[in-house]
């Protein structure tokens, strides 16, 4: 095999950064260190791997792999350690749950966080995005439907009669006749921004983890709820959220870690 120094020099020319390339190399000596002059084959490969798995978790075994093999192939020879393969979380797992959102809407209630209580059970009954949010308007919700146009793209977000009720007293308590529902005290539709911000603080009175807790997580949450309620009907749902694939909306059919747990009752 070819000396580290001659990688070093390869590993320069490709201008890593020298703490890659610190990295690089303390890995490779430790291979080195467990060959302990023995010629380099398959079996003595796989001896490694298992080595590693015994004392690293799975994402740095594989990164130790990759740069093994790069090396193999540097100095010439035909080998190629295989990657552990390993199941990956979805980005589901960072979701609230409905227990969560209850929680959520009641902690504005207790913080007399009205506004937000409201774009809360919006983006919950609907799945909008939040930029989305500007387009909801009292004509919206006597037409029983909004008409979105954004970048190119117009549909429209079906509302309940359940959240038209429970907006209607929203309307009613701000005296909001027509227009955006949603508006600051200068009559602009409400900043993201402004919404993010507002629900991480409430995310911690409410006793949610913070990075569960923003306007996307409701969006989720509704196409969860919305395919349990209608037999895993993702052709439907893609209508609904504004899909241009369905691979996009099938995320939604696959459980997250804590729903995978609920699942185990023995």
């Amino acid at each position: 095999m070819k000396n580290l120094s001659a990688y070093r020099e390869e590993l320069l020319c490709r201008e890593l950064a020298e703490s890659t390339i610190r990295k690089y190399l303390k890995d490779l000596r430790d291979f080195l260190e467990f060959a302990d002059g023995a010629e380099v084959s398959m079996e003595l490969l796989i001896q490694y791997k298992r080595e590693l798995l015994d004392s690293f978790k799975l994402s740095t075994v594989n990164n130790k792999i990759t740069i093994l093999n790069n090396y193999l192939k540097f100095c010439g020879l035909d080998l190629k350690l295989k990657q552990e393969r390993q199941q990956r979380k979805t980005s589901l797992d960072n979701v609230i749950t409905e227990r969560e959102f209850k929680r959520l809407v009641r902690a504005a209630e207790n913080l007399k966080k009205i506004r937000l209580k409201y774009i809360m059970l919006t983006l919950y009954y609907t799945g909008m995005r939040v930029s989305e949010l500007k387009f909801l308007t009292v004509e919206a919700l006597k037409n029983g439907y909004m008409e979105v146009k954004c970048k190119g793209k117009h549909r429209y977000i079906p509302l309940s009669e359940n959240l038209v009720e429970e907006l209607g007293h929203y309307v009613n308590l701000k005296c909001i006749s027509s227009g955006t529902v949603f508006r600051t005290s200068n009559g602009h539709p409400i900043d993201r921004s402004n919404i993010f911000r507002q629900l991480k603080e409430i995310a911690k009175f409410a006793g949610v983890s913070e990075c569960k807790v923003y306007p996307h997580s409701f969006r989720h949450l509704f196409a969860k709820q919305w395919l349990r309620h209608n037999n895993q009907n993702v052709l439907e749902l893609a209508n609904i959220l504004g899909h241009s694939s369905l691979e996009t909306t099938r995320i939604y059919t696959t459980l997250s870690i804590e729903e995978q747990r609920e699942t185990i009752r023995f």
